[in-house]
C-alpha cells in the first residue's frame, strides 16, 4: 500500500510541472492574442492619398487626319482611400513585413489645352513594407469622363470611356499617420487618341 502510494506521489510530482507550465504558456498566448488584437484596432491601416503630378498625353492625337495633340503633358490630381483586405495581423504598421493587400476607390483629373479627363476607378494594390517604407504595385479599371476635343476635335460635349491602368510607387513613413508618396502609372483608355497616358505624381497619405 504504502508503495502504491509512492509511486502515485512520485508521478504527480512528475506531471505536475509540466501541467503547470502548459497552462502558463496558454496563458502567454491567450495575452499575446489579445494584445494583437487591441495593437490592430489602434493600427492605422485605412487611408487617403491626395497627389499632384504630370500627365504625357502621347502624340496620336489624330481624327480625319486632324492632329489635336503633339506629345502635350498636362498637370494631374489624384485622389484615393485604401481599405486593407486580408489577414488582419498582416497589417503592423512601420514595423511590419510582409504583404498586405488594399483596395483603392480613386479619383483623377486632368485640364489642359486638349481637353480635359475625370477618372473614377478601383484599383487592387499589393503593397511590401519593410520598416517605414512600403513599396507597391497595383492595377484597376475605371470610367473616363472625357471632354470632347478628346473623341471630336472641336466638339462640345464629353463623353464616357473604359479605361485600364497598371502602376507602382514607394510610400515612406515621415511621422505618425502620415507618409509621403511618389508614384508612377500608365493608363489604357478605350477612345480615338489609341495611346497610353504615362502619369508621375506625389503626394501625402493621411493614415487612420
Amino acid at each position: 500500500m504504502k508503495n502504491w502510494a509512492a509511486t502515485v506521489i512520485a508521478m504527480g510530482a512528475l506531471v505536475l510541472p509540466g501541467q503547470i507550465a502548459f497552462a502558463d504558456q496558454h496563458e502567454q498566448e491567450e495575452a499575446q492574442r489579445v494584445y494583437l488584437d487591441e495593437e490592430y484596432d489602434e493600427e492605422r491601416d485605412w487611408s487617403i492619398g491626395l497627389g499632384l503630378g504630370l500627365v504625357e498625353l502621347g502624340d496620336n492625337f489624330v481624327q480625319g487626319g486632324f492632329v489635336v495633340s503633339d506629345d502635350d503633358v498636362e498637370q494631374y490630381l489624384m485622389l484615393n482611400l485604401r481599405i486593407p483586405f486580408g489577414d488582419r495581423h498582416a497589417h503592423r504598421g512601420a514595423s511590419s513585413t510582409g504583404f498586405r493587400g488594399y483596395l483603392e476607390p480613386e479619383l483623377g483629373y486632368w485640364d489642359g489645352d486638349t481637353g480635359s479627363d475625370l477618372l473614377l476607378g478601383i484599383n487592387v494594390v499589393g503593397g511590401m513594407p519593410f520598416n517605414a517604407v512600403e513599396f507597391y504595385v497595383g492595377g484597376g479599371i475605371g470610367i473616363h469622363f472625357l471632354d470632347s476635343d478628346l473623341v471630336v476635335p472641336g466638339g462640345d460635349d464629353a463623353d464616357e470611356a473604359l479605361g485600364v491602368n497598371a502602376h507602382f510607387g514607394v510610400d515612406v513613413s515621415v511621422s505618425e499617420g502620415v507618409s509621403l508618396f511618389a508614384m508612377g502609372r500608365f493608363d489604357l483608355v478605350d477612345d480615338d487618341r489609341d495611346e497610353l497616358e504615362g502619369k508621375a505624381a506625389v503626394g501625402l497619405r493621411f493614415h487612420f
